[in-house]
């Protein structure tokens, strides 16, 4: 205007006059009076803010295209470098935050600072914190879902308002969708999907919408597959929006929330969860690998859709369709707590074993099929698990399920929730008393109002005649009040997870919260939630064990056999029969909860009178028992249970062998003479060898504790055979033979016979033809190898049996060593010597790794030389 209009309406003296008369106006002309200068500037900030204001309306698209890094790939600092580029777009999407924001953050000052209600309003405030999420977009939504499970960082109000959030928004333009599906799969691909309608989604989220189409299949028929289609421009979206949080989370850290958390370090590890879930390509990867590491462990209950590689992108992800209910809506009540089972198995399997955990597990992830599977939905999010976590937890519920809570807080240590430098401190002061408390009553199952029953009975054992209230008061003065407070939650999961938490409020330095136990805690406190609405006596723990049992039982790592060690010895130094059978129950549920859907035929097949499948799923679950078993027993290169089998069955055949030698050389000849008339036996002497063999056949204290953990075994299995005989004529014969072999170690080999002649009666009178046929197939197959290891393992037995006696000898020499008998030590030391050289000749071990990698070295440096 300067430069163009004004030098063609005035001549240059004129125009200079007027620029002068501009000039002497200015705010910034000292010779001004300041109240003129103050009413020129007026105008300035009003612009000024008119400006801002009017840039908070950004026009619809000001984000698109604008993408820092790759898609599934976060990088903050790329991030920030590239929108330093970009300011004018930073500055409008912080504005329009803001604007959506103030009436919220309004709010939070007048009730903090003015009205002094801020307690009060939290659960009005927290109502409209989700309803500013939901306009705020994909970002917020996902942050929020992300501090639902941060009680350490936001009050229970508002934790309860966001676990709300739905991930449900307005569908995206079909036309928008079709240009998605064209760019990433091409003409040729979106024309097999038949009949596809872009503007009828089936539901809609944040990130992206999905369609229930059907897919071309070759000459087979149709079938449907669901499509998700990802939103356009949503990475742009999100990562604006992750780049703002995180400049500003310092700012809030410091001197808003006044939070010990490092938050930049939290939206960094958000950010690269919420990043890596655009990639639809890591999502079919991850749900292929579940797919593959369920059937590889013959996890034939739980199941994610199937992936249709050829029609999925970074964009597109096409499943298989999966007919199924939301595990809390399903009308079949009875079969959710199994389901909730075999979730829990998975979500086990996931964390120990596997290295990556499915980190969305609301129940709209967790689907009934029509045919009772479990399908585990959304695999986008997930976490990577350290194998070092793997054995840490696997150490920690060993010590918890044998009482040894003594070695707790070093499990702590290990699972990432105290620091190291503070263990001793932490053990000294009894922070953990509580928590310690707690875990030894939620293995009882029952919910917390089962809990919360143990604990009011514990305190009335302790103080009779108190009435309620005063053994509430009682307890809110031992235990500041928590175990009370037990009622007010709704799992074990949730008190559990609140009772870590409040450890971190007390001790901050001390405590901190794992990534891990976030989402895990997510999960159990889910499917704890529904499985207590089918089953108020369902135990959470209980229903963990089975997993632990046979993750325990199968591997043969260091870590893994010492935790098992620890469960079956606790803090003594003998095994203990009940967590041994409580062992082998975990080990044979868990086949049978996992490997079929007995309890979904039970359900369903029974109704429609379809026995013959029932008894044919209920063969093939106590035969995939069968064979893990065998699997375990029979493991040429051993295991501790085997080994322990091993040691306590050749203390009690020593213990017998003792008795036997016992009763023939000193019992019957005493015997022999009590009975001569006249009372002539007193005047007998006693042979040489009653004296002298009394050191060598005089059980020790192992030998009597094996012999009656024998017999109580022999009586359990004699009673279970008993009771599934009836049940089942299957299991009944197997656990007969069972039976059959433990009473041959003790001599009643008549019995046995009979037990198994019974048996097998039974087994081929109960038979179908379908289930003969399978037991037939089977033994055909596994014979062969079978019993070439049940040779090796009674080969293994026999030498544990000889050295057992060869150190016996040995043990009582040392005793004896001057005998009257000389002949006696002399045969003594013979037999022993030939007992220990048997043992090394019948058997010999299989070398270590070590040793095999010793052999492979010497023979390689052989070659070279």
């Amino acid at each position: 205007f300067v430069t163009t209009v004004l030098p063609q309406v005035f001549d240059g003296d004129r125009l200079a006059a007027l620029a002068s008369a501009i000039d002497s106006l200015s705010p910034w002309n000292p010779d001004l009076p300041l109240l003129s200068r103050m009413v020129l500037l007026g105008p300035l900030p009003l612009a000024f803010w008119g400006h801002m204001y009017s840039l908070s309306f950004p026009r619809e698209g000001y984000r698109d295209g604008l993408e820092p890094y790759p898609r599934g790939q976060y990088d903050p600092m790329k991030a920030k470098e590239y929108y330093a580029k970009h300011p004018k777009v930073v500055i409008q999407r912080f504005l329009e935050i803001t604007r959506l924001s103030n009436r919220f953050l309004l709010g939070l000052l007048l009730d903090k600072y003015v009205f002094r209600n801020e307690a009060k309003m939290r659960p009005q405030r927290a109502d409209e914190l989700v309803d500013l999420i939901n306009k705020l977009g994909p970002t917020a939504v996902k942050v929020g879902q992300a501090l639902s499970v941060r009680s350490d960082l936001l009050p229970d109000e508002y934790i309860q308002a966001l676990s709300s959030l739905q991930d449900q928004v307005p569908a995206f333009c079909s036309h928008e969708a079709r240009q998605v599906l064209m760019k990433e799969l091409g003409y040729d691909k979106v024309k097999d999907l038949e009949g596809i309608s872009t503007a009828n989604p089936i539901a809609s989220a944040s990130i992206g919408q999905v369609y229930r189409v059907k897919v071309k299949n070759g000459d087979d028929e149709p079938k449907y597959v669901a499509v998700k289609v990802q939103r356009p421009n949503v990475l742009s979206d999100i990562a604006l929006d992750l780049h703002l949080v995180r400049e500003l989370a310092p700012f809030y850290q410091k001197y808003i929330a006044r939070a010990e958390t490092e938050l930049q370090s939290l939206v960094n590890e958000w950010g690269r969860g919420f990043i890596h879930e655009l990639d639809y390509r890591e999502e079919a990867k991850n749900t292929i690998l579940f797919n593959k590491a369920m059937k590889e462990r013959n996890l034939n209950a739980v199941m994610a859709p199937v992936v249709l590689q050829e029609y999925s992108s970074e964009r597109i992800l096409v499943t298989e369709w999966v007919e199924g209910t939301r595990i809390d809506r399903s009308e079949e009540k009875a079969d959710i707590p199994r389901l909730c089972s075999v979730a829990l198995n998975a979500y086990l399997v996931m964390l120990l074993e596997l290295k990556s955990l499915h980190c969305d597990p609301h129940p709209g992830n967790l689907l009934r099929t029509t045919d009772g599977k479990l399908c585990i939905l959304d695999f986008g999010m997930t976490l990577d698990v350290d194998p070092n976590l793997q054995y840490s937890l696997l150490e920690y519920i060993a010590h918890c399920s044998s009482d040894n809570y003594d070695k707790v807080p070093e499990d702590l240590v290990n699972m990432g929730f105290l620091q190291q430098d503070q263990l001793e401190l932490v053990k000294e002061s009894g922070l953990l008393d509580s928590l310690i408390y707690f875990l030894r009553e939620i293995g009882k199952g029952g919910g917390v109002s089962g809990v919360t029953e143990r604990v009011v009975a514990d305190y009335r054992d302790r103080y009779p005649g108190m009435t309620d209230e005063q053994i509430r008061e009682t307890a809110r003065r031992e235990m500041e009040g928590r175990m009370m407070n037990l009622a007010k939650k709704e799992s074990i999961a949730t008190e559990l997870t609140t009772e870590v938490e409040e450890l971190q409020r007390r001790n901050r330095e001390a405590f901190t919260i794992p990534d891990w136990f976030v989402y895990t805690s997510r999960a159990f406190m889910t499917l704890e939630g529904v499985s207590l609405q089918a089953d108020p006596s369902y135990s959470l723990v209980k229903s963990c064990f089975p997993y632990i049992a046979k993750r325990l039982v199968r591997d043969d790592s260091p870590r893994a056999q010492q935790a098992l060690k620890d469960m079956l010895y606790g803090t003594g130094d003998t095994v203990s029969f009940s967590r041994l059978g409580e062992l082998a129950n975990g080990f044979s549920k868990y086949t049978a909860t996992t490997s079929s859907v007995n309890s979904a035929i039970d359900v369903e097949v029974v109704a429609s009178n379809r026995d013959s499948e029932k008894k044919r799923a209920e063969a093939e679950a106590a035969i995939l028992l069968a064979k893990d078993s065998a699997d375990v027993l029979l493991d040429p290169a051993g295991n501790l249970v085997q080994n322990l089998l091993m040691e306590e069955g050749a203390l009690a055949a020593s213990a017998q062998i003792k008795d036997e030698l016992k009763r023939l050389l000193v019992d019957t000849p005493q015997q022999f003479r009590d009975t001569l008339p006249l009372g002539v036996g007193t005047f007998l002497p006693k042979l040489p060898i009653e004296n002298s063999i009394e050191p060598f056949i005089k059980k020790t204290k192992n030998e009597e504790k094996a012999l009656r953990l024998v017999e109580k075994l022999r009586e359990i299995i004699a009673n279970r055979s008993e009771e599934s005989r009836s049940r089942n004529a299957f299991l009944g014969g197997m656990r007969h033979a069972t039976g059959a072999r433990l009473q041959t170690v003790s001599h009643q080999s008549g019995a046995a016979g009979m037990s198994i002649s019974s048996s097998m009666n039974s087994l081929l009178n109960d038979l179908e033809p379908e289930q003969a046929a399978l037991i037939v197939k089977e033994l055909r197959e596994h014979l062969p190898k079978y019993s070439k290891l049940v040779g090796l393992l009674g080969a293994k037995f026999i030498a544990k049996l000889l050295q057992k006696a060869s150190d016996n000898i040995e043990m009582s020499l040392r005793e004896v060593e001057k005998s009257d008998d000389p002949l006696l030590l002399v045969a003594a030391r013979g037999l022993s010597s030939v007992s220990s050289t048997a043992a090394r000749t019948i058997y010999r071990p299989p070398p270590s790794k070590a040793e095999q990698e010793e052999q492979v070295i010497a023979v390689l440096e052989g070659k070279r030389s």
